[in-house]
């Protein structure tokens, strides 16, 4: 019966915690305030993930979409980085 207690204590610390800095992401990300409101919102939505549903389905949303952003930036740069490559060769 203690082991439940302490894991339902937790629990609730999870999804309290998750709640705060997902309010606190949301309120970072607003224009004009500065702070990492995305890398909270990102953060709280993985630990909420562990209770929730929902959560985990819009924190795997995010990483997918903060992986396609990454890799697209790559292949930009990759892109420009042999373009200036092959019009430093013709000179």
């Amino acid at each position: 019966m203690l082991r439940a207690a302490r894991d339902q204590f937790w629990r609730i610390c999870r999804i309290v915690g998750g709640v705060i800095l997902l309010l606190v992401g949301l309120f970072l990300s607003l224009p004009g305030i500065p702070g990492p409101g995305i890398v909270l919102i990102f953060v709280s939505f993985g630990i909420l993930s562990r209770d929730f549903k929902w959560a985990k389905r819009w924190h795997l949303r995010l990483k997918d979409t903060a992986h396609r952003i990454i890799n697209r930036r790559k292949t930009a740069t990759h892109r420009k980085q042999t373009a200036a490559g092959q019009e430093s060769s013709h000179d």
